[in-house]
């Protein structure tokens, strides 16, 4: 009895040890390598895909959508880009993903950071002899993220120096969960951004700042032109040493745009004229083959003030013209240089007689489609001043002018801040000194 009673026990936890087994293989029957594909399998250069294991079906011939999303146009040194892949595709069990990112010469390009480690992880791989490293899904990580779909959030770390064009290839499994490769749908994608150009208006250089059509920018990046070279005809040129600007407005509609200098790390152009407002691309290639890229935000009117310093501040770029009782006119300087200090320094202004009229004349870009000359406003130390005139000046493609008659109530104050508003829009500050 006592033989029966253990062989029973023995029997009874035999099946429980089974049934446990089978229960821990029931609840993860989702698809081969459910807890992160193999390396190399994103269908970049020289990679398989997954359909060489899951292949009931032709790569991307399903019903479903794979998505890479939060890249932006150009990136910068070090930056860290936060980045989603979405696998869409109803009546699926489970969804992975594995992604990588490559230079021109299939070289790893940054680094991938995992910031949901429930969802993602990272490996890695080697493809003739290059090392190359993967985001890809977890176990946990293959259940669904919504209706429908998977979806994986990661960040991505730039490169120190620019790498140039870099692409990242991702592949998604969408599955139905029967436990073996049979049955799932494989897709892939790719998506590529190049190193960010920044482009500011040249006269403010105010970052983030809107621009506008026919106005003057200047753009930073690192491998912008092959060399520095200025323009010397006109019309102005739209290649420079072999570098290009093209500026594809909200419409659609790309156009070369004038240049006035190019040099490896910043090229001024002027924005085409007809460029539509709202968002607008901005590629420069550079004469040895390199592309840069970034967005600038186009407005009716961007109102920048130069500077005599060309840094958007201090000492106004500017002329006094002085009318005198008897009609004759007179230009004078508001700046001059200082070697001591190496920069410019304001002069001060006297405003002479009551019987002159003093203008401050003010040069600036972005301003020549104000709406009527009621919408522009001056404030020079805190007072309003007149304005009695504003347009595109006939001598410099794609700069303005505006003319500021000084009041006498000025007279004594020194240095003060010049504002001027354009439909609304404030130009970056610059300075004059009133004697």
């Amino acid at each position: 009895m006592k033989s029966q009673t253990r062989s029973f026990r023995l029997f009874i936890l035999a099946i429980g040890s089974l049934l446990i087994v089978m229960h821990y293989f029931s609840t993860r029957r989702i698809n081969a390598f459910s807890g992160g594909p193999p390396a190399s399998h994103t269908g970049a250069p020289n990679e398989e895909t997954c359909v060489v294991c899951h292949s009931s079906f032709a790569l991307n011939s399903g019903p479903g959508r794979l998505t890479l999303s939060g890249l932006p146009v150009g990136y910068l040194p070090n930056q860290e880009i936060t980045v989603t892949v979405t696998l869409t595709q109803a009546d699926r069990v489970r969804y992975g993903f594995q992604a990588t990112a490559l230079d021109e010469s299939g070289r790893q390009v940054g680094s991938f950071i995992v910031t949901d480690s429930v969802r993602t992880q990272t490996s890695s791989g080697t493809v003739r002899g290059n090392a190359r490293s993967y985001i890809n899904h977890t176990s946990d990580g293959t259940f669904p993220s919504g209706p429908n779909q998977g979806s994986w959030s990661f960040k991505w770390r730039a490169p120190a120096n620019s790498a140039g064009k870099v692409t990242f290839y991702v592949a998604g499994n969408a599955a139905n969960g029967n436990g073996n490769t049979s049955g799932d749908y494989i897709y892939t994608t790719l998506a590529s951004i190049f190193p960010a150009v920044t482009s500011v208006s040249a006269a403010s250089f105010a970052s983030e700042a809107a621009l506008a059509s026919e106005a003057i920018a200047a753009a930073f990046g690192t491998v912008l032109a092959a060399a520095t070279a200025g323009a010397d005809t006109l019309p102005l040129p739209t290649d420079l040493v072999g570098t290009q600007v093209l500026v594809k407005d909200s419409a659609g509609t790309e156009r070369h745009a004038p240049l006035f200098f190019v040099s490896p790390m910043q090229v001024n152009y002027l924005i085409p004229s007809g460029t539509a407002n709202g968002p607008a691309t901005v590629t420069i290639r550079s004469g040895d083959g390199s592309i840069s890229m970034g967005t600038v935000l186009i407005e009716r009117v961007a109102p920048g003030v130069f500077s005599a310093n060309a840094n958007g501040q201090g000492v106004a770029a500017a002329v006094i013209l002085r009318v005198r009782a008897d009609g004759s006119q007179q230009y004078e300087s508001v700046a001059q240089f200082d070697p001591a200090q190496d920069r410019f320094v304001s002069v001060p202004i006297d405003l002479g007689p009551e019987t002159d009229q003093v203008f401050l004349v003010l040069f600036g870009t972005g301003i020549r489609f104000f709406s009527s000359l009621a919408a522009i406003t001056a404030k020079i130390g805190g007072l309003d001043m007149q304005v009695v005139g504003a347009a595109a000046q006939p001598d410099f493609v794609g700069l303005d002018q505006v003319n500021v008659r000084l009041g006498r109530d000025l007279a004594g104050r020194g240095e003060v801040d010049v504002s001027l508003t354009v439909d609304g829009k404030t130009a970056n500050t610059v300075r004059i000194n009133i004697r």
